[in-house]
């Protein structure tokens, strides 16, 4: 039976909280969001040996990457902000709003996070994967869009993949998930855009 799986390429606290957000909305079980256990470095690599995140997933599968964009065409890198040392990240409100502050960047390239789920151990025959980051769907002036590069990235490891992206900003809660546009929510399908090797 098909499953959803959500995946952390940046595994940190704000992102872990984003992404069990998204779980809730989704009704996707707790442990169908994958990450690799060590955050960084070298350990990271070893950690694989032990366990690929992604090699259980089957082409009936759908994977939502998880990660930030910058909302905007022309992005270059997807990423977010994890501990490192004592720069550790930490939840504070502004005004009644939460905020994420500290942590240290860990960004992607689609020709690197290509690689990372190469590593983790994406099957060949995946098909479905979905990269939940503002804007990466957006065509831009110089750059095509985030999710396609990513796609043109792996076609020669993964034949049969369909990369989405979105083209707004997403906002979500532990109800609904949706993207904005301006001051306007739309649904998740309605900013989609979908990239195979057809198109």
């Amino acid at each position: 039976m098909a499953k959803k799986y959500i995946y952390i390429p940046v595994n940190s606290d704000e992102m872990q909280e984003f992404a069990k957000d998204l779980a809730g909305a989704w009704n996707i079980p707790a442990n169908q969001i994958l990450a690799n256990k060590v955050t960084s470095g070298v350990g990271k690599a070893m950690y694989r040996w032990v366990d690929k995140c992604l090699s259980k997933l089957t082409s009936a599968d759908t994977l939502y990457i998880v990660t930030h964009g910058t909302g905007a065409p022309d992005g270059k890198m997807i990423g977010a902000q994890r501990n490192s040392g004592n720069n550790k990240q930490k939840k504070v409100y502004v005004n009644g709003m939460a905020q994420w502050q500290g942590g240290e960047w860990k960004t992607y390239t689609p020709t690197q996070l290509a690689s990372t789920l190469v590593k983790e151990g994406l099957p060949a025959n995946f098909v479905n994967l979905h990269v939940c980051a503002c804007g990466s769907g957006y065509d831009g002036k110089e750059l095509r869009p985030w999710a396609q590069r990513l796609l043109q990235q792996m076609v020669s490891s993964h034949r049969s993949l369909q990369v989405t992206g979105y083209t707004g900003w997403f906002s979500c809660s532990t109800s609904r998930v949706c993207i904005k546009v301006g001051t306007i929510f739309y649904p998740l399908e309605e900013r989609a855009v979908t990239f195979s090797l057809a198109n």
